[in-house]
């Protein structure tokens, strides 16, 4: 859709005040389950949106799925380079399983996308035949009405909006022998900026907000990584 081709580029003002939080959860297992594992794999993440009443309104379900789906396979791609890319400068004690092998095997086995996370840890592990499967979920949302934004000048007399945006982000590492993640990281970042929203775009600028927190949480969680 043209909606979904317009979304990508996406242009910030770099005016971003963030906070950052995060935590890590382990079991008394994790360190020798760690140490026998080979290889993992990385899933599609899991995304929603909790967005505002009025601005849930903007968008027809098809349309939110259609989003969804594509920050799934989007982010998955972004983790996994960044991954291979960080494990040049300080290597990982696992491979990572390519994720065009991942995804080839969940459509060879009709596992439709909505149904991933639905499923169990430990069958996904043995289908992909991985020690581990690395299991992701993010939610973007609007924690402040409306009516807490604060209008700026920009430019040459153009009103934009200073908003709250948050993204929590929880990643859990499975293996291929119970449903209770042995390693667990969540993050929570939260900021408050100005777009730089394209007109005729209501959409559009809706959403590009609320990604704006991913690379900072990405790079929280790879240098956390274990």
């Amino acid at each position: 859709s043209s909606f979904m081709k317009t979304l990508l580029p996406a242009i910030f003002v770099t005016m971003v005040l963030a906070a950052c939080t995060s935590t890590i959860n382990t079991t008394g297992e994790a360190k020798a389950k760690l140490q026998s594992h080979k290889t993992i794999a990385i899933l599609p993440f899991e995304v929603r949106f909790d967005l505002r009443s009025k601005n849930q309104k903007q968008f027809s379900q098809k349309e939110l799925a259609e989003v969804r789906q594509f920050m799934a396979t989007g982010l998955q791609e972004h983790l996994y380079h960044w991954l291979i890319s960080y494990s040049r400068k300080k290597p990982l004690s696992v491979g990572i399983q390519n994720i065009d092998i991942t995804d080839s095997i969940l459509s060879e086995k009709q596992i439709r996308f909505m149904d991933l996370y639905k499923m169990s840890r430990v069958e996904l592990a043995n289908i992909l035949e991985v020690d581990a499967v690395l299991t992701p979920n993010v939610i973007f949302a609007q924690p402040h009405s409306e009516g807490a934004s604060v209008a700026f000048m920009i430019g040459l007399g153009t009103m934009e909006g200073l908003a709250t945006q948050e993204m929590r982000m929880q990643v859990s590492l499975n293996d291929n022998t119970s449903e209770t993640p042995f390693w667990t990281f969540k993050t929570k970042t939260q900021s408050d900026g100005v777009t730089k929203p394209s007109k005729n775009k209501k959409k559009e600028n809706i959403l590009y907000p609320l990604f704006r927190n991913i690379d900072q949480s990405l790079i929280k969680f790879i240098k956390k990584f274990p």
